[in-house]
């Protein structure tokens, strides 16, 4: 009977050996250091308490000068005084005042100018085939004027206008009411006027994300932020063939999500907000934190960089100041955000794996204990 009470003991102090660490995740960031390896992986530590954004510059600093990234190639520093010059396709309308039989040979069926053809020719009355591709309307009126001049009329007064752009386009397309082409004319077309050419955003638009492509390389611009960093959208001139794409809301937020883990009162994915989301709102979505659980004292950010790089962003929060801090904290898609269990949510779940296992060793014990009485008593009775 011995050996029975000293396997029950055995067993319950292998059930007791597990309970030395309660069930949860940890985060374990050395204080005393900027940086440390994991796993092969260089982590390094900042603190939001002291400004540090993760946007390389400290909370308040100013620069000189606004920082817009490969935006910077496309503004220009001012609006350019364009000559639109005629291509392909596009309409032109001649008028020779005082000679209707000229301007409107048709009559009332003649169309509001003429167009040109695909090689980039234009027939006129009595001035022939002229090759007007490359010409601006003022080139083109005295070449017309010319030639008039030198076999019907003495010194004609022509004037030319372009009444149909079709030759120089630019695309937009994706979540707006009327994508297609946009044509360029005698002024600049910059991405506000393109996109109200194309009927303006729709409902389902995420405007931080509005992609332009020019040539081989696509630059991402946020038309929400634009105003509030100062991104002179009205300075970017868009080229013939330039693309300009929207993508709809339901796209982007598939991979614009942040996710937000440990002692929160939603464990879960958050989406970002038109490509915005600031740590505060990402745990005020999430239900904030767990009074009874959570240590204030260790939020973290984890944000994966480039090659074998890891950012963690450390954010004291036991003085409720610096959540004025983490509403300056922008999250970036697939952040990470972890709340750390406080030493009382540790030590309760402990409880809660002792107690049943406390009850089992009990009852274990309370066995032995009656097995031995009634060994003993048959024990007695024998002698």
């Amino acid at each position: 009977m011995k050996r029975l009470g000293v396997g029950f003991l055995g067993i319950a102090a292998m059930v007791m050996s597990g309970c030395v660490f309660a069930p949860q995740m940890r985060m374990d960031v050395p204080e005393d250091s900027e940086s440390f390896e994991y796993n092969g992986y260089t982590v390094r530590v900042h603190s939001i308490d002291k400004g540090d954004l993760g946007n390389g510059s400290a909370a308040g600093e100013e620069t000189a000068q606004a920082d817009f990234g490969d935006l910077k190639d496309l503004i220009v520093d001012s609006l350019p005084s364009l000559e639109y010059r005629i291509g392909p396709l596009d309409m032109v309308q001649v008028v020779v005042w005082e000679h209707p039989e000229l301007t409107s040979p048709m009559g009332q069926y003649q169309p509001a100018g003429q167009k040109v053809t695909t090689d980039g020719t234009l027939f006129y009355p009595y001035a022939g085939e002229i090759k007007v591709a490359g010409l601006t309307a003022q080139e083109l009126r005295a070449e017309i004027t010319q030639r008039l001049s030198n076999k019907i009329l003495n010194d004609p007064q022509v004037d030319v206008r372009v009444t149909g752009y079709n030759s120089l386009r630019a695309t937009v397309t994706g979540a707006v009411n009327k994508p297609g082409f946009v044509p360029f004319s005698e002024s600049p077309l910059t991405i506000p006027l393109a996109v109200a050419a194309a009927g303006g955003f729709d409902e389902t638009a995420d405007l931080s994300q509005i992609q332009l492509r020019r040539g081989e390389k696509v630059y991402t611009i946020n038309f929400m932020e634009s105003f509030k960093s100062n991104l002179p959208l009205e300075k970017i001139v868009l080229k013939p063939d330039d693309q300009l794409f929207i993508p709809a809301l339901a796209e982007t937020q598939k991979e614009n999500k942040v996710y937000v883990l440990g002692e929160v009162g939603r464990v879960g994915v958050v989406n970002l907000n038109y490509g915005s989301l600031s740590l505060v709102e990402a745990l005020a979505t999430a239900g904030g934190l767990q009074a009874m659980y959570a240590a204030s004292s260790a939020i973290y950010v984890i944000r994966n960089g480039s090659g074998k790089n890891v950012d963690i962003y450390h954010l004291n929060a036991k003085n409720a100041m610096s959540l004025a801090m983490a509403d300056r904290f922008d999250l970036n898609p697939h952040d990470i955000v972890y709340v750390d269990a406080s030493g009382l949510a540790t030590w309760n779940r402990l409880l809660n794996l002792i107690m049943p296992n406390a009850t089992l060793i009990n009852n274990a014990s309370g066995i032995v204990n009656n097995i031995n009485q009634v060994n003993y008593r048959g024990w007695s009775k024998g002698n």
